[in-house]
């Protein structure tokens, strides 16, 4: 029982939840600054944790883990650089004609919308109604005109992301390369009588995060395929970029379909109100295939959050960090569990 503690425990739980609550308020006033130190390294450590189970198993084959790490890197960018020889160049292509076209979808978005205010004055909507198609329409023709001056802020963009992909590269051939002796390198400046903890910890954000992260991942490359041949058939412009952002999206959970859904829609909706319907159709079946049949036998319960805490996950990740906040928010929720677990609970019970 909690009146049964020493004073020292209670005291000393106490200072680590406020060293725990003053980080997190630290890390949030210099969230910007972090994600641009942090975010390669963060990224290049997750590449790690996900090939290192490929690299294990050629070690277990009597290869060396440097000519594995090398050959898992060979083989596997390898793959990468011949599809994205294939598919770059369709993406940019498809990336610069929706940049050059966008003045022209606006312009169409603005005339739905116009139609549509004006729909709903002949039927007599309610002014509120009215009043935020009149609010839509302005903000439409503010973004309209946002976007067309940020052209040369996302190239120069494009540019950062490039330099940070090879630098996560790098990170990533040492990172797994040296695995197992970053892992004993923090053992070691464990205090002893926190090593067993620290290594029971480590064990079970492997055990949960291990299989999800790959299993997320797999996730996501089917949804970005099947909406890409979906869309493709079906005749929708830039298919390929919605595919690929549907992917991306589908790691965001509850929302992220609906999210990764929204632009295809719109794009759709810009052809013919059947075109629209058919797409919102695609997308419902492929989240029925993907959470009735795929996520179940890929991901199980690896994490095993309750929605409660995983609401609440998104929520702060996506207000304190964005879209990708919104991405990292269940897996960082899930080690947050595990530490708390095993560093708050257990005195307390």
């Amino acid at each position: 029982m909690l009146t049964k503690l020493p004073q020292n425990s209670l005291l000393k739980r106490a200072l680590q939840i406020a060293g725990l609550v003053l980080v997190l308020i630290v890390s949030y006033l210099l969230r910007r600054q972090l994600l641009a130190v942090l975010g390669p390294l963060l990224i290049a450590i997750t590449i790690s944790y996900i090939l290192n189970p490929l690299v294990l198993w050629l070690e277990q084959r009597r290869l060396s883990r440097t000519m594995a790490v090398i050959l898992i890197f060979a083989v596997f960018f390898g793959m990468a650089f011949i599809f994205l020889a294939r598919v770059l160049p369709l993406f940019a292509d498809e990336a610069n004609n929706l940049v050059r076209r966008l003045p022209q979808y606006l312009e169409q978005g603005q005339g739905l919308l116009t139609k549509f205010y004006s729909a709903a004055h002949r039927l007599n909507l309610p002014l509120s109604i009215i009043q935020a198609l009149e609010k839509s329409l302005d903000t439409l023709e503010a973004r309209m005109l946002a976007a067309l001056g940020r052209i040369p802020e996302v190239t120069i963009n494009a540019a950062r992301g490039l330099i940070s992909f090879f630098l996560v590269l790098v990170l990533s051939f040492y990172i797994l390369r040296d695995f197992d002796m970053l892992k004993d390198s923090l053992y070691y400046i464990i205090p002893r009588k926190g090593k067993s903890r620290a290594r029971k910890i480590l064990h079970e954000v492997d055990s949960s995060l291990g299989r999800y992260l790959r299993g997320q991942l797999f996730l996501a490359l089917a949804v970005g395929v099947l909406t890409y041949i979906s869309l493709l058939v079906l005749g929708v412009e830039f298919s390929l970029l919605w595919g690929l952002f549907a992917g991306l999206t589908n790691t965001i959970p509850y929302f992220g379909p609906i999210l990764g859904a929204v632009p295809a829609v719109l794009m759709a909706l810009l052809t013919s109100s059947t075109l629209a319907i058919k797409t919102v159709i695609v997308f419902v079946i492929i989240q029925q295939v993907e959470s009735n049949f795929i996520s179940p036998y890929v991901l199980g319960k690896t994490l095993d959050l309750h929605p409660l805490v995983v609401l609440l996950a998104l929520l702060a990740g996506g207000q304190f960090f964005g879209f990708w906040g919104l991405i990292a928010a269940v897996p960082a929720a899930a080690v947050a569990r595990i530490v708390i677990r095993n560093l708050v609970l257990p005195p307390l019970e």
